[in-house]
């Protein structure tokens, strides 16, 4: 069958489209998100890159680059208004930022509408033709990192954050609500987050534009040399000693004023802590580690309320496990245990006062994601 080329041009009236880049129609479409916080110029630099070096090479599908908070971008700062990349549940909620007076919804708000628009343009123009749709937002951290990858903790996204040979963070959905990432999985599609380290290194820089390049390779998109393959992997591992495998986050610090708190200096991500390790002060109180782990995105900055988390390995066997029992009948079993009443094809209510044991860890077997509707009811959604 004679492949279709589309042609390499969109339309003006899409400034969220950085650029395209078109070429046959039956390969998949990758979407590369950039700038959604002001404060990371690293993807925005790489992508670009990128895509003068593409100029004049045929690819097989088509990419896409989409600027995300433009007027924070201009001013080099995370937000103006409220953080773009945790608004994405409000929408159709009584939070939703649409029920408001027009003056008083923030600056965020209409551009998460225009990135919808310029989605749902690549998504119809592409629907029918294109193979997959592939979703990936390129950020970077406030402290020093290796590279890593953040996934909605469904099969696919494990199968496409596999291909790179980097730490591989599960389930960060139940931590960091309302993403853009969990609204791309919500329709249906793959979407994975692409950390390359500090705000500022030019190390972030090398290893966004490595890590687009094996997206395009792995994907087939365009080709690389295997000479190529083996530099761009080189620059995403990490010489730190940080195992290449999933974590889980097993503590979430919510700070409630970010100028208030202030993380004690030195941590890197993927640092070892043991339990009772000082961490951080907030209130000129000492916060010390509530459990033995790895440190993981400790807020050096004083914006956000994510002031840091604590991850530790899920095992190999506890992985095969559930990629086993996602796709079992399993799932019809669960509304007969005790503290379980269903809710909807893809949900369940657990009252915790009956069903006290392995409750998250059995939902996170089977593929839900699990939030806390009170203190003593859990919701889990299946993924």
């Amino acid at each position: 069958m004679q492949k279709t080329k589309t042609k390499n041009k969109e339309p003006k009236k899409i400034k969220r489209i950085r650029w395209a880049k078109t070429g046959y129609q039956e390969g998949p479409v990758i979407v590369f998100f950039v700038g959604i916080h002001g404060n990371e110029p690293a993807g925005i630099h790489a992508v670009d890159h990128v895509a003068q070096q593409l100029s004049g090479h045929e690819i097989n599908g088509s990419a896409y680059a989409i600027t995300g908070n433009i007027e924070a971008v201009k001013l080099g700062v995370r937000f103006l208004d409220t953080d773009l990349n945790r608004l994405w549940e409000r929408f159709n909620t009584n939070q939703d930022f649409s029920i408001r007076k027009a003056e008083n919804r923030p600056v965020e708000y209409v551009e998460s509408l225009e990135i919808k628009k310029a989605i749902d343009h690549i998504i119809e123009k592409h629907s029918g033709s294109a193979s997959e749709f592939i979703f990936i937002d390129l950020h970077t951290t406030s402290s020093q990192s290796c590279a890593f990858i953040l996934l909605n903790d469904t099969l696919p996204n494990r199968n496409l954050a596999r291909e790179f040979p980097v730490p591989q963070i599960l389930g960060i959905e139940e931590n960091i609500k309302g993403t853009l990432l969990s609204y791309i999985n919500n329709l249906g599609f793959k979407a994975i987050g692409f950390e390359a380290g500090a705000h500022r290194a030019i190390e972030s820089v090398e290893r966004c534009q490595a890590f687009i390049w094996l997206v395009l390779h792995r994907l087939g998109l365009h080709r690389l040399t295997e000479k190529k393959v083996l530099l761009n992997e080189d620059i995403l591992r990490n010489s730190n000693g940080v195992p290449d495998t999933y974590y889980e986050v097993i503590h979430h610090k919510i700070v409630e004023d970010p100028k208030k708190f202030e993380m004690i200096s030195g941590f890197k991500n993927f640092n070892q802590v043991e339990k009772e390790t000082p961490l951080a002060y907030e209130n000129d109180q000492l916060i010390k580690a509530p459990v033995s782990g790895r440190i993981f995105m400790p807020l050096y900055q004083k914006v956000g309320h994510d002031g840091f988390l604590i991850v530790r390995e899920v095992p190999q066997f506890w992985l095969t496990l559930s990629g086993v029992l996602r796709q079992s009948f399993f799932h019809d079993l669960l509304k007969y245990l005790p503290g379980v009443s269903k809710l909807s094809d893809n949900s369940f209510e657990v009252d915790t006062n009956t069903a006290r044991f392995l409750v998250k860890d059995i939902f996170h077997l089977l593929g839900y994601r699990v939030t806390q509707k009170d203190e003593n009811t859990l919701i889990c959604y299946r993924r």
